[in-house]
């Protein structure tokens, strides 16, 4: 069967080769078993490792730097949870960044000395203490991504790869335009420009906005208004449940974020932006709003990532001033299981993707891989069916918001080309699957025989990559 080459419309590419030389955490079911896990590291000089779930382990709580300290107090240890917003550290890697009990918090941002736990905007401190990767490291985990991408019938993506390390934005741009020229690097890649204010300015200045390199360009500015429900670090407008002090963390005031969103905006530049809870997806909206009545732009291509928590009156908010939605049913599979202990009788408008679609939204699908996998037929499948891959004992989440095969299929392809990528080179990208769509246990043993980028095959389930 053919079907369009898949448009991933946000993805860390280069998160997702680098996780793949990490720890993998994402299976583990106990902090016992985590510690296991890391015990044939111990003789390392750094542990790294990405995957860990609060929610899955059987004691039902955060990982802390005491359990690390279980395994080693003379090697570093880095872990961070699932979604990328928290993440523990040992004493030793406390020590390594320099901070102590008297280390000033962060704003947009907190860490625990006590605990070793840091989320949102104090991840920082401990990013800018690892080790810093070679190019020869980055060209590593770039072609790794590709092969992964590829054997999944990913063609294009948007990707966020600029934050993934503490290291000058243009050393990505220039490390991917190589491999481009060596072709040792096929999916297409719309960057989702992920900058500070001082380092946007930079960029713009250099003329770099929309810039076009052939297979890579330069996208949307990306930014990051909250954090994740899984940990905690969404911004809500009330309480967590049972837990009536926590709205969860807002990385920017109201005027910095609007600084940021304007200054890309007048610069014809789109501006795409993380918010999970609602309380994060008003501030966004308002945002671009603000800006659109000050540049006038009709054309433009605003969004928000994920979207998980925005409102039916913040969807027409959205819809009247045609701002887009990027959003990932695959992260069904592990919120469904704690919607309702997070937020109580508020999940009841929550993942509202298809009611978002009705209004006439443009609903693009993404994975937010290395977050979950980034297989599109795992993704339709959440998509369709609104249940938890890992446990489907759980039942139909809010099955008013379940898509059909074909309109999943067109928000990964047609919505995505259009709005996200808007770029008719992609009409010659194409895949070859072992199966047609019959229902929805069909996706599950879906597999990809061929990938096709500019008429030329790229994978074949065979022989791997060509």
């Amino acid at each position: 069967m053919k079907l369009p080459g898949f448009i991933d419309s946000h993805l860390h590419v280069l998160g997702i080769g680098y996780f793949s030389y990490n720890v993998d955490l994402s299976e583990v079911d106990s902090i016992e078993e985590l510690k296991r896990k890391l015990e044939p590291h111990k003789n390392e000089t750094i542990i790294i490792g990405r995957g860990w779930n609060q929610e899955r382990f059987r004691e039902k709580r955060m990982l802390t730097k005491q359990d690390l300290n279980d395994v080693s107090q003379t090697v570093p240890i880095v872990l961070s949870r699932v979604c990328g917003h928290v993440l523990t550290v040992n004493d030793c890697m406390l020590k390594l960044a320099g901070i102590d009990q008297y280390t000033p918090q962060v704003e947009g941002g907190s860490f625990s000395f006590h605990n070793g736990v840091f989320t949102e905007n104090a991840i920082g401190l401990i990013h800018d203490n690892l080790p810093k990767p070679t190019i020869a490291d980055i060209r590593r985990y770039l072609i790794t991504a590709d092969k992964i991408l590829l054997s999944q019938g990913i063609t294009s993506v948007a990707s966020d790869d600029f934050c993934i390390f503490p290291i000058p934005y243009e050393t990505i741009m220039s490390t991917i335009n190589d491999l481009y020229r060596e072709d040792l690097l096929h999916v297409k890649i719309t960057e989702q420009v992920n900058l500070g204010y001082r380092d946007l300015q930079d960029f713009i200045a250099k003329g770099y906005v929309n810039k076009d390199f052939g297979k890579y360009r330069m996208g949307p500015l990306k930014i990051l208004a909250d954090g994740s429900l899984g940990g905690k670090t969404a911004y809500l407008s009330n309480p967590y449940e049972n837990d009536s002090t926590n709205r969860g963390i807002c990385t920017h005031t109201d005027e910095e974020l609007f600084e940021k969103v304007y200054l890309a905006d007048k610069n014809g530049m789109d501006v795409v932006i993380h918010a999970i809870g609602d309380a994060a997806s008003e501030q966004a909206i308002n945002a671009l709003i603000h800006s659109l009545k000050i540049t006038g732009r009709t054309n433009h291509h605003h969004a928000l990532i994920h979207a998980q928590l925005t409102t039916k009156e913040q969807i027409k908010k959205m819809k009247q001033w045609n701002i887009g939605a990027i959003v990932q049913p695959i992260f069904l599979n592990s919120d469904i299981a704690i919607v309702k202990n997070r937020l109580g009788e508020r999940a009841k408008e929550t993942y509202l993707f298809k009611t978002m679609h009705t209004a006439g939204i443009p609903v693009g699908f993404s994975t937010d891989a290395p977050v979950e996998p980034v297989s599109p037929f795992l993704n339709i499948y959440s998509a369709i069916t609104r249940k938890s891959l890992s446990r489907p004992d759980l039942g139909v989440f809010l099955e008013a918001e379940a898509f059909d095969f074909e309109t999943a299929l067109s928000c990964y392809t047609e919505v995505n080309k259009a709005y996200v990528y808007h770029d008719d080179s992609i009409a010659n990208d194409y895949v070859i699957v072992d199966r047609s769509y019959t229902d929805t246990d069909s996706l599950l043993k879906m597999r990809i025989l061929e990938t096709v980028i500019d008429g030329k095959i790229v994978y074949q389930a065979e022989n791997g990559q060509k």
